[in-house]
């Protein structure tokens, strides 16, 4: 309708205030269900057909379909409406400072309009610019609909309207931001053109209607664009240009267009028309569905929801705004908490890589920060899987961003709207091809509805045969299978086959891996959620990636404590890594324990009786204080409850409190999943190896190959350089796995061994860490130099070493108080061989020089059970990280 010849302005703003009163009767006539509501909430009705501002009372019956609002005469009443042209954006207000607050200003684009905000140099779009760009907007883009779902309803137990944004013509939201900044250019600005910088959907809508609208549209897009959108780009005439290799690179440059062309610079997420434009979003909702009680909208520099939110809560503020955002670039909620635009670093890419935005625009934030109600974060897994619903139920193609909104639903993160009636949009369906598969068969893993195992089967005709029997007998579905002889050293009559299978889901996983277990040795990996992400970040010199920040927390009242943080095992397991770093500190609370610096009670077990309702499990609980350290740490680790395992659950969790050392409130909770404990005791395994080991030792063997032997082998890494690596696992599948990832990762040469006794012969250190109560090794396997280096669990039945060996070895612990109830001190007293006064020395000692370590080519074993201050260490260097 743009190209149409306009007619007069009087007959252009009578047709448009006839058509204007009809939508504010409309609006009217819901009005029941706010009876209570201001004159406000009316005047910002009336703004929303772009009727006058006038006041009016409110409506004490319902109007049928048919009749018409009064209008009441005001004084105050606005008798003039803003008239229909391009409107530019807001200009500053020239009231002097002395007429307004210090951190207010006023802006006025024409005699007429009322009063706007000026936050921190930021012009903040009020709703009547909303309103208009609703009305400006509405022959150029789709009106998407607002459809109740009822698969989704049902399986969320809320009542879901999904808005379907993504059917506009270039297939997200954008276009209405991207219209109605093109609409409101000046003529001049129209001839020069724009320019933005953009890797997608804000590119592709700047070009679709800069095209239908005759205005030229340059688009800098850096080289990690999609090619099929720079493709389609150019196919609708933008003048694309590459530049860069990130989106802050493209627009650096684009500034030079601006500065040398006099080009518009039109911001993805921060323009002031962009927010207006997105807000009509939010206007639609409310004219489609009745009683709406939250509207959940995906965040990523802040438009979309910034806009939604000021036209809806003008017109209802019962409505909550809820944002989602990826936990992996959680931007706005860490604005939130700061109080201000901060730049978060991201741990690694995002299926959301639409909402990855590392600082949320200025002025968005200024228009939300007052107005939403809730921020939760989303997972990588959970949005994968949400991607999967979208499609099995709803039949529907998501972007990961568009679909971020429904993620949050379907993971849980919204509890508190069961019953009720919630928007959700779906703002982007723009996704490579190749990108949905995989995203779809990852969803299928972490559904537990497609699993890969291992096992070992006769080599022999029928073998394998019999094995897909079994499979087939469960009732699932073979995907890819493949076998392999020559890793299976110990056995020439045997061959190892990986399978992968599809299932119904984690009832049918059960029951295959229980039919698999009869028959065959297997290796049964089973997906967990606690483990999305492990390997997402890049490591950086110092072994982690800083951390996306927790939802903010709710403010104290005055007189109490702030409520603690609460970290995920997901923010904790991608952004806290092995490192020299942590090394260091474990290192320095081993002096400082020898110092007596540090307030370390013995730990304390709590038994859980295995009834109907619980059990079997314990609980063990440590802690600890160093002197001078603002914080201090309690580890709760239920560690032994091994029938999780039969469930597909791990055999314990736990977490660290976290508390503040000058007022002892608690400060945060890491939910850690036996995670933090690994990495320290693996950080503690390195304090021994720098201080105990030979001088010359070149090669390391390790005799079991869970968590705790890579943790071992990565922390090691940092402050000792092996030559070579041996490793024995009773499943030789498992030590093949830990072989072939620890030679990538830490770039020398590790190889699985057909016994331990192969692996312990060959090696100046051996780390043991199983936790059963059965002898790992023989005193005629070892070196006569060798470093034993024990952590296999402190449970009162370990005994990993054979007592003759740690009599004739010099032994070190960690505390030997503990070591002498719960570790191989334990059994060797026990055995009669040595008492608590053998221990040559505690590792504190040795590594506050007290007591000399290693003195020439002796036997050392050293002792480790796990300390307070280990835990005390790893609880602040972990805040250090996150904070």
């Amino acid at each position: 309708g743009e190209h149409r010849a306009r007619p007069s302005a009087d007959a252009a703003r009578t047709r448009t205030n006839a058509l204007r009163a009809q939508r504010s009767a409309r609006l009217l006539r819901r009005s029941q269900v706010h009876s209570s509501s201001s004159p406000a909430m009316f005047a910002a009705a009336g703004a929303l057909s772009g009727t006058p501002l006038a006041p009016r009372p409110a409506c004490r019956g319902a109007l049928g379909r048919n009749d018409r609002a009064p209008r009441v005469p005001s004084k105050t009443a606005r008798l003039l409406v803003r008239p229909l042209k391009a409107v530019e954006e807001p200009r500053r207000s020239e009231t002097s400072a002395e007429d307004v607050p210090a951190d207010l200003e006023t802006v006025c684009a024409d005699p007429v309009c009322s009063t706007r905000l000026v936050v921190n140099g930021q012009d903040l779009p009020a709703f009547e610019d909303v309103s208009t760009a609703h009305f400006r907007i509405r022959n150029g883009v789709v009106r998407t609909p607002l459809v109740r779902s009822r698969q989704l309803s049902a399986v969320t137990e809320m009542n879901i309207f999904l808005k379907h944004e993504w059917q506009q013509a270039t297939g997200s939201f954008k276009e209405r931001g991207a219209r109605n900044s093109l609409l409101a250019l000046t003529d001049e600005q129209r001839k020069k053109g724009v320019v933005a910088a953009s890797a997608g959907n804000h590119a592709l809508a700047l070009a679709y209607h800069g095209a239908e609208l005759g205005i030229p549209v340059t688009v800098l897009m850096p080289s990690i664009a999609p090619l099929t959108k720079i493709t389609k780009c150019r196919a609708l005439g933008a003048n694309v240009i590459l530049e860069g290799d990130s989106i802050a690179d493209a627009a650096l440059a684009a500034q030079a267009y601006v500065r040398d062309e006099g080009m518009k610079y039109i911001n993805g997420f921060d323009d002031f028309n962009i927010i207006a434009g997105a807000g009509s979003v939010g206007l639609e909702i409310l004219e489609d569905a009745e009683n709406i009680d939250a509207i959940v909208v995906p965040v990523g520099g802040g438009g979309l929801i910034a806009g939604v939110a000021l036209a809806v809560k003008t017109i209802n503020p019962n409505v909550q705004i809820i944002g989602v955002e990826p936990s992996r670039c959680a931007s706005m909620a860490a604005a939130m908490e700061a109080g201000e635009v901060v730049k978060v670093t991201m741990p690694g890419p995002t299926l959301a890589d639409g909402l990855a935005v590392p600082a949320v625009g200025p002025r968005s934030f200024e228009v939300l920060r007052t107005r939403v109600d809730k921020l939760v974060t989303v997972s990588e897994k959970d949005i994968s899987v949400a991607l999967l619903r979208l499609v099995e139920l709803e039949k529907l193609i998501q972007e990961g961003a568009g679909a971020a909104g429904i993620a949050a639903v379907l993971a849980g993160k919204l509890p508190e709207l069961k019953g009720k009636n919630v928007a959700v949009l779906l703002c982007g369906g723009n996704i490579d091809t190749s990108t949905l598969g995989n995203v779809l068969e990852r969803g299928l893993v972490n559904d537990e509805r497609l699993i890969r195992f291992s096992c070992v089967v006769p080599d022999r005709p029928g073998g394998i045969a019999g094995l897909c029997a079994t499979i087939a007998f469960v009732g699932a579905s073979i995907k890819q299978i493949n076998h392999e002889r020559a890793w299976l050293q110990d056995d020439s009559h045997s061959v190892q086959v990986t399978v992968t299978c599809e299932l119904t889901g984690p009832q049918m996983a059960d029951h295959l891996y229980e039919a698999l277990a009869e028959k065959y040795p297997v290796d049964f990996t089973r997906p967990k959620g606690n483990l999305s992400g492990e390997r997402a970040a890049a490591l950086n010199r110092n072994g982690q990636s800083p951390a996306a920040p927790p939802a903010p927390a709710a403010p104290a009242k005055a007189g109490q404590l702030p409520a603690p943080k609460l970290y995920d095992y997901d923010t904790i397991v991608n952004n806290v890594k092995p490192s020299r770093a942590l090394v260091e500190a474990v290192e320095d609370a081993f002096a400082q324990l020898a110092n007596g610096k540090v307030d370390v009670p013995m730990p304390m077990h709590i038994g859980v009786a295995e009834t109907a309702a619980a059990g079997p499990g314990d609980c063990h609980i440590k802690g600890g204080y160093i002197e001078g350290a603002p914080t201090w740490t309690v580890k709760l680790a239920n560690v032994s409850f091994y029938k999780n395992v039969e469930k597909g659950l791990p055999a314990g969790s736990g977490v660290f409190v976290v508390c503040d050392a000058a007022n002892g409130g608690p400060k945060a909770i890491l939910h850690e999943n036996r995670y933090l404990t690994d990495l320290r005791t693996g950080a503690a395994g390195a304090v021994a190896v720098k201080h105990l080991a030979a001088k010359r030792a070149k090669s390391v063997a390790f005799i079991g190959t869970g968590v705790i032997a890579e943790s071992m082998a990565r922390s090691t890494a940092t402050v000792f350089g092996f030559e070579e690596a041996f490793a024995y696992s009773r499943d030789v599948s498992k030590a093949q796995t830990f072989c072939d990832k620890m030679s990538e990762e830490l770039g020398y040469p590790f190889a699985a061994c057909g016994s331990a006794e192969d692996a312990v012969r060959a090696a100046d250190v051996v780390f043991t860490q199983t936790p059963g109560g059965e002898w790992v090794l023989e005193e005629s396997w070892l070196r006569p130099h060798a470093l034993i280096v024990c952590s296999g669990s402190d449970q009162p039945t370990k005994n990993e070493i054979p007592p003759n060996v740690l009599k004739k070895a010099k032994v070190v612990t960690d505390i030997t108080a503990q070591c002498a109830r719960v570790g191989e001190v334990r059994s060797a007293i026990a055995a009669g061989v040595m008492t608590a006064e053998d221990v040559h020395a505690e590792l504190g000692q040795i590594v506050s020089g007290k007591v000399k370590g290693r003195k020439g080519k002796e036997l050392i074993v050293c002792d480790l059970t796990g300390t307070g201050a280990q835990d005390a260490a790893i609880g602040s260097y972990v805040m250090d990280v996150l904070d």
